[in-house]
């Protein structure tokens, strides 16, 4: 994967990864995994911890000295070209739009990254979205434009539902003009507030939309342990909320995002050499950064 001299492509090739998720699919369902979709994703692992900060600057993967051109492209703040995490791709092609109406990429289409070290799982999206409206707060942020995360930790799917102990709905909304501050949340687990109180997200505005990224430590995600070649029940949702307030929904893998039978896997992988993280950024100042509530929260349907 190592670049030529000067080479300025964008980003590392991800037909690899992708294989590997597959094969990893194929040749490692484990009795738990069939209960499962097909759809596979890969996380890479991450030696330096991610700061949260909603610029993206520590997703960078590392870049040769001699690549003077990248290396400028990131100090202008340019680094989405550059990210080393494997992308999945949310759109009307690859995602099912469960309601609502998605009319265009410009109207709302994503890019999710995930990373992971021994103590946190770090989630990120890069978001084309004509009208960003988050007009929330708390638990009602499903409402809004957002992020969802849907994880079953030990990828048993017991039941079409979560609230399972080990089964998480985690939720994160960006700052717009109508709220200055990005939020997370957690529903349907029995005790979600551990997860609302450490989790950390932060978001900017683009010129095409929002960015977000968010880190939950591993200690209040029970029954996720991760560790190389090991999966965990995995799904995406997210929300386009426009000015006429037309809510949209679309999920990455199955026909219902919160059927825990209908997620995906996500495989924890290592990371090749040529991802490791680069430092020759300096992180922009202005996103906006959440402190976590105190209050408990309640699932939504």
């Amino acid at each position: 994967m190592r670049r030529s001299t000067g080479d300025k492509r964008p980003g590392p090739d991800w037909s690899a990864a992708a294989a590997l998720g597959l094969f990893a699919a194929i040749c490692w369902p484990g009795s738990s995994a069939w209960g499962h979709s097909g759809r596979a994703a890969v996380s890479i692992k991450t030696y330096t911890p991610v700061t949260v900060d909603g610029t993206l600057d520590d997703w960078v993967r590392r870049l040769e000295a001699s690549n003077w051109a990248g290396q400028l492209e990131v100090k202008k703040g340019k680094v989405l070209e550059w990210i080393r995490a494997v992308p999945i791709y949310i759109n009307t092609l690859t995602s099912k739009v469960e309601s609502g109406r998605i009319t265009s990429p410009e109207d709302f289409s994503a890019i999710v990254y995930t990373l992971w070290d021994d103590k946190h799982f770090y989630i990120a999206a890069v978001v084309t979205d004509d009208q960003v409206v988050t007009q929330h707060q708390g638990e009602d942020i499903w409402q809004d434009d957002a992020l969802e995360i849907w994880l079953d930790c030990r990828h048993d799917a017991v039941t079409h539902t979560l609230f399972q102990e080990d089964e998480y709905q985690l939720g994160f909304s960006p700052a717009s003009k109508y709220r200055n501050q990005a939020i997370g949340w957690a529903w349907r687990n029995p005790n979600p507030k551990p997860v609302i109180d450490a989790m950390r997200v932060a978001s900017a505005l683009t010129d095409k939309g929002y960015v977000i990224e968010a880190a939950v430590p591993w200690a209040v995600l029970k029954g996720c342990q991760p560790s190389l070649g090991k999966m965990i029940g995995f799904n995406i949702s997210m929300v386009d909320k426009d000015e006429d307030q037309l809510w949209s929904h679309i999920t990455w893998s199955g026909q219902l995002h919160s059927d825990p039978s209908q997620f995906g896997h996500l495989y924890f992988q290592d990371a090749p050499v040529d991802l490791f993280p680069s430092d020759v950024f300096e992180a922009p100042a202005g996103p906006s950064v959440f402190e976590p509530p105190a209050e408990s929260s309640h699932e939504h349907e």
